[in-house]
């Protein structure tokens, strides 16, 4: 599976160009609207194995002038919104300390914005 490497670095110190092909991997996904756990259910990875890749190709779509949607997560029991830049599950909401939390959700259209 090309997620086992993901952030591997080559003996040479460049990337590996599997993890690239993980990356625009991701990239193609993610054009339909993904929570980043959805998206690690579906490559059989974890998580947290995932988060900086997704962090990576939003920030490498924006450069290139795609439209990254982002609906931020939000707690379910008082509604506070986290802010766009939280591509990660929070821990606890800091409004009513709650841990029934949504999850942000992605899309990412690849016609310039």
């Amino acid at each position: 599976m090309p997620g086992a490497i993901a952030g591997a670095w080559c003996l040479v110190g460049a990337w590996c160009e599997e993890a690239m092909a993980f990356r625009r991997d991701l990239l193609d996904r993610l054009s339909q609207p993904m929570t980043p756990s959805a998206l690690a259910r579906e490559l059989g990875l974890k998580r947290r194995d995932i988060e900086d890749d997704i962090r990576h190709v939003v920030r490498s779509a924006l450069a290139a002038g795609y439209r990254v949607e982002i609906e931020p997560a939000r707690c379910k029991n008082c509604g506070f919104t986290f802010s766009e830049e939280k591509l990660s599950k929070p821990g606890k909401c800091p409004e009513c300390r709650g841990s029934r939390l949504f999850e942000p959700v992605i899309r990412i259209d690849r016609s310039t914005s």
